[in-house]
């Protein structure tokens, strides 16, 4: 049975090509696609934890997102946090976000900060160039920012229809690649006097936990998050992305499944001769449906196989070409070449099926 399934692919080679380049697709769509939105999550995340902080208060029912956070939070309540027992410091800081910007997935996020108060409460410190004023079209950006686009002082950042002048170079990465003025966000966004979230310095960072029992319980608006949940939390993904993961991987299925359908039913045809011969020589039903199958699932485990390849090639080329942030998860791995193989299965279930069910004599006079 082997050598007639390895003879049939190599019968029609182009097609066999062509149907495992098409479960490949299937693959290399799940494990990019995942590892993509994993990877770029994850580093926010971890660079939102190295902040230095280890409290962000967000306005109850905003929990935490990629996208921006709304600017509702007046910028006087940070004074209010301030005066909570164990607080060394709170500093208001605005969040946008916006899809076609200059990051390696088209998305440009854009912290606004007091930055007298930030960098009192981070780690923030400026290596080259100077502090970021009150406020102006200015910015400051890390090191990687400037690594990536070979920027330099001067350099202009297009932002909301305005073009902000880089101004200084800061460390360690933290947060948004890009920092401005708090106020000359507030003014682009028309939020005046308003703040998405609230940063606290802890005095003591061991308490932490009770430093913000606290603040609740003076302020139960607030949501807390300790900053050093958030890689955890940003590596488990979001309602939304997760939604569009879950698209991607349907979809990817589908096409191996298709794939698999079209390039089986096809064969059935060619072979109907073939087919009656089998049969008249006593191959059973089972027999004949098996070697479909063995077809398909021979057709899956290359495209399984090349997919899986590509993807590391071209996670390698992105991450150390563009410096993207791609993670091949086991998980996705897992998941990509579960659903090749149970496709290539059901795919090649109704020719198989169709094949078994021919009746011989009908199959021998078939032109």
């Amino acid at each position: 049975m082997n050598n007639l399934v390895a003879s049939n692919l190599t019968h029609h080679p182009g097609r066999t090509v062509v149907s495992i380049f098409g479960v490949a697709v299937g693959v290399v769509l799940v494990v990019l696609t995942v590892g993509l939105v994993r990877g770029a999550l994850r580093e926010r995340g971890q660079r939102d934890a190295n902040i230095g902080v280890e409290i962000m208060l967000r306005q109850g029912g905003q929990g935490i997102s990629l996208t921006s956070a709304d600017m509702t939070i007046p910028v006087e309540e940070a004074a209010a946090i301030r005066a909570v027992a164990g607080v060394a410091v709170a500093t208001p800081v605005g969040q946008n976000l916006q899809m076609g910007g200059g990051g390696g997935v088209g998305i440009q996020q854009v912290d606004g900060i007091e930055f007298d108060s930030f960098s009192a409460a981070s780690k923030l410190r400026i290596v080259t160039g100077e502090p970021l004023p009150s406020s102006g079209d200015v910015a400051i950006v890390d090191s990687k920012y400037v690594a990536d686009r070979n920027a330099k002082l001067g350099d202009k950042i297009k932002w909301q229809g305005r073009e902000l002048a880089i101004v200084g170079v800061y460390e360690p990465e933290a947060g948004a690649r890009i920092k401005i003025p708090l106020s000359t966000m507030q003014e682009a966004l028309g939020s005046a006097g308003k703040c998405s979230m609230i940063f606290v310095k802890c005095e003591d960072p061991n308490q932490q936990e009770e430093i913000a029992r606290r603040i609740v319980a003076e302020h139960p608006n607030y949501l807390v998050l300790f900053t050093r949940d958030l890689p955890q939390l940003f590596a488990s993904g979001f309602s939304g992305f997760n939604v569009f993961l879950n698209v991607v991987k349907g979809l990817a299925t589908v096409i191996s499944l298709l794939v698999i359908l079209l390039t089986m039913y096809t064969t059935v045809s060619e072979r109907t001769r073939q087919i009656g011969i089998l049969k008249s020589l006593g191959a059973s039903k089972l027999w004949i449906a098996w070697t479909f199958e063995k077809e398909a699932l021979l057709i899956s485990a290359l495209g399984i196989v090349g997919g899986l390849a590509f993807a590391v090639i071209a996670r390698f080329l992105l991450v150390s070409g563009l410096g993207w942030k791609i993670e091949l998860e086991p998980g996705a791995i897992l998941y990509a070449a579960a659903a090749g193989l149970i496709s290539g299965l059901l795919g090649a279930l109704y020719p198989a099926l169709r094949a078994a069910s021919q009746d011989p004599v009908d199959a021998l006079s078939y032109e």
